[in-house]
């Protein structure tokens, strides 16, 4: 009976003292896990792309972050110790030539981490852009011409005007003393290579034909505020009896000065000059020149003499083309031959290049 009371007992114990060994062990545990429940935070992993990795100046780059574990995104594109932009998604404008490191510093809750990409974007020099443009591109010789360079990205150029003749200046003034069709090329030369602009029968150049009024010379060199003196001729008129022609010009870029005779005239007598007020429609100056007391004793065959002589101060910036012209559109600047009017096969303007 004794047995069967003790053995009842002893397992009740036992149980008792396991489940008690258990909650001990819960205890000691408890106080160890109460710290390790909360959030758990895994440090950054900075990492980052970019496209396109090289090309020409100016090279823009689009860049992504790829960073893990992070809340911000801070950029230095060059390196250089100065932060450039912030975000996951950003861009950046390279104008030098050379390679760039690019740093990424990226942040989360469980701390910082930096990755620098050395040499990771190369910027290369563009190639020239080559333009050029003249003025004018048409009329008779001895044709002077001047052309603007307008190229970037060069070091030296090369003018190849089609006649033989070229030069390394940056905005030269060519003479074409032939009559013909001529191509124009420009070529130049920088860090990016050598690039080469050409254009097909860019300058026409023709005979005079007679009878024609022509200032001479029709292209007249001049500094600004300074006195210009150009002579206005007669060619290929025999047996004149009379001369009338029209200069326009713009007077706020041309002042006209004194107007004297030339030897087509007889004796000493002036030519009936006539300047009239700017035109308020067109802003346009003019100048009237008429005659009909000329010399018999004309200085070649074939009639050619000097009208007038006409002086101008030049008022427009360096760099300026002045033009002046013979009548605006629907004027007839005529010839009388025997008391018979003849319209003239051709006029020749004239510029003054301001330098």
């Amino acid at each position: 009976m004794f047995k069967k009371i003790l053995l009842p007992l002893v397992l009740f114990s036992l149980i008792i003292n396991c489940g008690g060994g258990g909650g001990g062990g819960d205890d000691s545990g408890g106080g160890d896990g109460g710290g390790g429940t909360g959030p758990v935070n895994d440090p950054p992993v900075a990492s980052f792309i970019g496209a396109p990795l090289s090309g020409n100046a100016p090279l823009t780059v689009s860049f992504s972050s790829t960073s893990s574990n992070t809340s911000t995104n801070t950029w230095d594109f060059n390196n250089d110790g100065t932060n450039d932009a912030t975000g996951s998604q950003v861009s950046y404008t390279y104008n030098e030539v050379g390679s760039f490191s690019v740093k990424l510093e990226s942040s989360g809750a469980g701390g910082t981490d930096t990755l620098i990409r050395e040499n990771y974007i190369n910027v290369n020099s563009s190639p020239p852009t080559v333009s050029f443009s003249g003025e004018p591109t048409s009329g008779t010789k001895d044709l002077r011409v001047q052309f603007t360079n307008s190229s970037q990205n060069y070091n030296t150029l090369i003018w190849d005007f089609g006649d033989g003749n070229s030069s390394t200046d940056t905005n030269p003034v060519h003479i074409y003393t032939t009559a013909g069709s001529y191509d124009v090329s420009l070529s130049a030369t920088g860090n990016g290579g050598t690039e080469t602009s050409s254009s097909t029968g860019y300058i026409t150049v023709s005979e005079i034909q007679t009878p024609a009024f022509i200032i001479d010379s029709k292209y007249t060199s001049g500094t600004s505020g300074s006195s210009v003196s150009v002579d206005w001729n007669i060619l290929g008129a025999t047996d004149v009896a009379a001369a009338q022609a029209k200069i326009v010009y713009d007077p706020a870029a041309v002042t006209i000065g004194n107007v004297t005779t030339g030897d087509f005239l007889e004796g000493n007598n002036v030519p009936l000059l006539v300047t009239t007020p700017s035109d308020p429609s067109t802003a346009n100056g003019e100048l009237i020149i008429y005659t009909s007391s000329l010399s018999s004793d004309k200085p070649s065959a074939d009639g050619d003499g000097t009208l007038a002589t006409i002086s101008f101060t030049v008022n427009a910036s360096a760099g300026e083309l002045v033009a002046i012209s013979f009548g605006t559109t629907g004027d007839q600047q005529t010839l009388d031959v025997d008391g018979n009017d003849i319209t003239l096969n051709q006029t020749v303007n004239g510029y003054i290049i301001v330098e």
